[in-house]
């Protein structure tokens, strides 16, 4: 458990995982999948988290669309533990306004902020650097992330650089150039002391810095200071900025699985590394290789020399895709999205 009473965890559960379509939808988006285990994801995040700090002491921030589904999965979730934005204003304004309704139970807080839809194993070894991190908050004022040490140059990760200067998103080239100096992933999870975020808001973001302020005094606002607020990730808003982020490398087996690839290097495969997602996929194949495949029930799916395919099939939609460019989903969702005849099929 926690190594001090004020360590609390702010699991953030607001996204829609676009690259993950079209399993992924804005109404049921990733984190409320079961994709590895009969445990969704929010609920295996949920669970780590119990191992490490009281379930009191376990906040979710999602908005108010999301709010059933989360009780229904989390039905040890204390409800006043739900926090429920008015609206979609990125990860910057979520992690202010979780730290705003901590700080008024308990001042002295530390925070380790968290996305709700990580795939982490080894989770004793996970146990250790979170509390490690919150012993560095605490006595070092320090934002402390954990860093993943990169297997590619992803472009959709963030770069913890050596000297602890951070990147949020390069170009691949320049990926490719962190990685050579020693830099890390940023895995967006989060640990800092209530003292810590003040004075890192009042230095960046003096704005943001005013709207925790008011949402400490006048909760009851909310709906107000959301309205106030510029649509930033903590990234992009602190982390790029901050001269007091340090990180930690992660000795636990860690995966994002933001997009196909990052899901087929987690499941199991045959001898010519075909891996299917749940039970009820049925696959056959000849002279293929490297194929991620999931489809519907009392359906077969067959494949023919097919080589480094995600191939994703629901009821109303199907994926193919290299899984090499499984990244690019997102700018297939964008399309999907801006025609008024599809965009549908990833809103609803």
């Amino acid at each position: 458990m926690a190594t001090t009473s004020n360590h609390y965890v702010l699991i953030l559960c607001g996204g829609t995982g676009p690259r993950l379509w079209p399993m992924s939808r804005a109404s049921n988006p990733k984190q409320f999948l079961s994709l590895f285990s009969e445990k969704t994801l929010l609920q295996e995040t949920f669970s780590r988290y119990q191992k490490i700090v009281p379930t009191s002491h376990i906040f979710i921030v999602s908005n108010a669309r999301y709010k059933e589904i989360i009780l229904k999965q989390l039905k040890n979730l204390p409800r006043q533990n739900l926090i429920v934005e008015p609206e979609k204003k990125n990860t910057a304004m979520a992690i202010i306004y979780g730290s705003a309704l901590i700080h008024r139970l308990n001042p002295q807080a530390i925070i380790t902020s968290a996305p709700a839809d990580h795939l982490i194993s080894k989770e004793a070894i996970f146990s250790q650097a979170i509390n490690s991190a919150a012993k560095i908050a605490l006595s070092g004022q320090k934002i402390v992330t954990i860093g993943i040490k990169p297997t590619y140059p992803n472009p959709s990760f963030g770069y913890i650089l050596p000297d602890s200067r951070f990147v949020e998103k390069p170009s691949i080239n320049d990926a490719q150039l962190y990685i050579k100096k020693g830099a890390f992933w940023n895995s967006g999870i989060y640990t800092f002391s209530l003292n810590t975020l003040e004075k890192e808001l009042q230095s960046h973001q003096p704005k943001y810095y005013s709207l925790y302020q008011q949402l400490i005094k006048n909760p009851k606002s909310v709906n107000t200071i959301f309205k106030q607020s510029e649509n930033l990730s903590f990234d992009v808003a602190i982390s790029e900025k901050s001269n007091s982020l340090t990180s930690l490398p992660a000795k636990f087996i860690w995966s994002d699985i933001g997009e196909w690839k990052a899901i087929w290097e987690q499941l199991k495969k045959n001898q010519d590394g075909l891996a299917t997602i749940g039970k009820n996929t049925s696959l056959t194949s000849i002279k293929s290789k490297d194929c991620l495949v999931y489809t519907q029930p009392k359906k077969i799916v067959g494949l023919v020399g097919a080589h480094n395919l995600a191939i994703i099939d629901t009821p109303d939609a199907l994926l193919v895709c290299n899984l090499n460019d499984s990244f690019f989903v997102r700018d297939l969702i964008t399309q999907i999205v801006s025609s008024p005849k599809l965009k549908n099929y990833f809103l609803h």
